[in-house]
């Protein structure tokens, strides 16, 4: 199936301070000069980049880190003039940035509003302070509150806020006192992510010596389904394993990220900026993550560069639109290989179904397969099943 639009992920590696639990392709820059010679770098990715989007509608730019609100407004405005240049930006373009709290300011908003920019992912990750300085977060509860206020003003009304499960020293309580003082702001969209501990991180190395204080595995459990409760309570509908939209009833509007839901859906995408992967068809390429590697030959220098095989394909296929709570159509399995799904996975889906993790919806071309929230809760365990 060949897709007639296309999505970039733009990557700004740079940060105000790395978290003691990122194992991102982020770091401090280091001068306004490594600025510069980010962005030229980009630039000349940009423009290399060109044929891959001959032809195409632009459905959404997605630019993460780091922490892009530390970039200079006039680069990140050389960045987004770049990509006009090779793709037409329409009006209906989802175009998301992510911002840390205290990181923006009016000046900032008002060059992002100009650049396009109607979404934005705040990194918040919790509202209590405790939790904030042990996660290495630079900003208060109260940045969150003042930055929420400058955004929505700003004309950026479309706000996501992020939120960390798991973490040292939550409670249940204390995740429901986040949500709640995050429910104040009423943003369209939460994401609420459970902690990984990763190598090469502080967390890791206070890990491995048992210094590190988690909650328990019941714990972690038990503030992961109140996560789930509380924010369904609040009018957050869940539409994947770790996202929530907003259901306005008085004004209907689908506020889940599209970008994302391009991933989850296998669209293709471009990949733009030092460590950035894209997926064009089944061709699959990753940047290098070394800054001056990228630097000196953007977007050529490569950690991946392989076609996926069927097989993959389609286990991708699953483990990918089964995080979706709407799961997967039956039809577009087969319209992507050319097979029945029942041909490749029946037996899986039949006691997936059995053991109730799963169930089948709809008739006919609407059939549909989809995880249970039991399902749900151990999806990790469910995906490998389709692993061939």
């Amino acid at each position: 199936m060949n897709d007639p639009e296309i999505s970039i992920y733009l990557h700004i590696p740079f940060c105000q301070r790395k978290c003691l639990y990122c194992d991102f392709c982020s770091d401090v820059a280091s001068s306004e000069d490594t600025f510069f010679y980010y962005t030229n770098a980009l630039l000349k990715e940009i423009a290399s980049k060109k044929e891959l989007f001959e032809g195409r509608k632009l459905s959404s730019i997605y630019i993460g880190g780091g922490t892009p609100s530390v970039m200079p407004s006039h680069a990140l405005g050389n960045i987004m003039d770049a990509i006009s240049a090779v793709i037409d930006i329409d009006d209906d373009t989802e175009i998301t940035m992510e911002v840390n709290p205290g990181t923006v300011n009016e000046l900032k908003l008002k060059d992002y509003v100009a650049f396009g920019i109607n979404r934005v992912s705040m990194g918040v990750q919790s509202m209590i302070e405790d939790e904030l300085f042990a996660l290495g977060r630079i900003h208060t509860a109260d940045d969150v509150k003042k930055s929420f206020d400058m955004l929505y003003w700003s004309g950026i009304d479309n706000i996501s806020m992020d939120i960390m499960t798991s973490i040292p020293h939550q409670t249940v309580e204390s995740l429901m006192k986040t949500i709640d003082e995050i429910d104040i702001l009423h943003p369209k969209h939460i994401s609420a992510y459970a902690l990984s501990i990763e190598k090469g991180t502080p967390f890791y190395e206070k890990y491995l010596y048992g210094t590190l204080q988690l909650p328990s595995e019941e714990e972690s459990y038990a503030i992961y389904k109140t996560a789930q409760a509380y924010l369904d309570q609040k009018g957050y509908k869940r539409y994947e394993i770790s996202n929530y939209a907003l259901e306005v009833t008085y004004a209907p509007r689908d506020y889940r990220c599209r970008h994302n839901l391009r991933y989850w859906d296998r669209k293709d995408y471009v990949g733009l900026g030092v460590s950035a992967a894209s997926k064009v068809g089944d061709h699959r390429f990753t940047n290098t993550r070394d800054l001056y590697s990228y630097a000196s030959d953007p977007g050529n220098i490569r950690i991946e560069d392989y076609e996926l095989k069927k097989t993959d394909a389609m286990a991708e296929f699953m483990f990918l639109g089964l995080r979706k709570t709407e799961g997967i159509r039956l039809l577009d399995f087969r319209d992507c290989f050319d097979t029945p799904i029942e041909e490749v996975y029946g037996k899986v889906m039949k006691n997936h179904v059995d053991h109730k993790l799963a169930v089948m919806s709809g008739d006919d071309e609407e059939r549909r397969f989809m995880l249970t929230e039991q399902g749900m809760d151990v999806a990790n365990y469910v995906m490998c099943d389709y692993m061939f």
